[in-house]
């Protein structure tokens, strides 16, 4: 017991206490002071460990070097084996971190401590607009196959996915088993994965549809009035799961899509995305408490 203490103790003073995450896909916005700024501010502001960017156009080392400078921690580049274009951003250099798998669309990385492994999965999937749900929902089901042979090659559940999924929590994508199988319910993920038809899926717990319940705008992190009959205005579609190992190491208090930082405002008075000062998707962060991964 009192080895346990010690580690916590020790831990805390190697890695900190919280592993704070930031994910935003800033969409390739010409303005690179706006973007470049209020990205170093909320890095700043939330104290963040990991920033992930999607569609982030412009040079990710300066970006770092802005940081670095302006910031008590010192981050370094997540590592890039030039397989995926979609996916930029920087992590503490505390952290040892190793690229275990990447394609077009996503990268799965190890976060490594003396106490802990974490498996992190980006992604940016194509949209409805380009490609069908049949092709998203392949994508998805070779992301989340190769999430679990690397669980499974280096021994670990601890794995938290997160990006624009470009769908809904509540799409066939994010729920079939035969794709992400990414659960609303906490109470639905405390057993193990299930069979179906002969073939076992594991689980993913996805606590973005609380988001969704929200009584003021955002109500998600991405508006679109369309002229079908079928209109949501808005969409849950940068997420963060977790497998559900993880979930008493995820504080769910701290998830939230973020509006603003001291000198900028992302969203518009109308309280849609300020497409055009900086995104037409909003940024969302997470903490995972250190002290509580195995």
């Amino acid at each position: 017991m009192e080895e346990v203490v010690l580690n916590i103790y020790l831990q805390k003073i190697i890695g900190g206490d919280t592993l704070n995450i930031l994910f935003w896909n800033t969409s390739r916005n010409d303005d690179k002071n706006n973007i470049n700024d209020s990205i170093k501010e909320m890095t700043l502001e939330k104290s963040c460990d990991i920033v992930v960017l999607a569609e982030y156009s412009f040079d990710i080392n300066e970006l770092i070097s802005l940081i670095n400078v302006s910031g008590k921690k010192s981050f370094i580049m997540i590592p890039d084996n030039l397989g995926c274009k979609k996916i930029k951003g920087f992590i503490s250099n505390t952290y040892n971190t190793e690229v275990l798998q990447e394609q077009t669309r996503y990268k799965i990385i190890k976060l490594e401590t003396t106490y802990y492994k974490l498996i992190i999965g980006m992604i940016h999937n194509v949209d409805k607009f380009s490609s069908s749900e049949n092709e998203q929902k392949e994508i998805l089901r070779l992301f989340s196959n190769d999430i679990f042979e690397v669980e499974t090659r280096h021994n670990t559940k601890n794995t938290i996915v997160l990006g624009d999924f470009n769908a809904s929590p509540f799409e066939e994508s994010l729920i079939a088993a035969n794709a992400m199988h990414a659960i609303p319910y906490r109470n639905e993920t405390t057993d193990k994965g299930r069979r179906v038809n002969g073939v076992y899926y594991e689980k993913f717990y996805n606590p973005m549809w609380k988001l969704l319940a929200k009584e003021e705008s955002p109500y998600a992190t991405f508006h679109y009035n369309n002229s079908k009959l079928a209109n949501y205005y808005w969409y849950m579609l940068d997420q963060f799961i977790i497998r559900p190992g993880l979930i008493p190491a995820f504080d769910e208090s701290t998830l939230n899509i973020l509006t603003e930082t001291k000198g900028h405002k992302l969203i518009k008075e109308n309280g849609f995305p300020n497409k055009d000062d900086y995104s037409d998707h909003l940024p969302i962060f997470c903490t995972i408490k250190e002290e509580k991964l195995r």
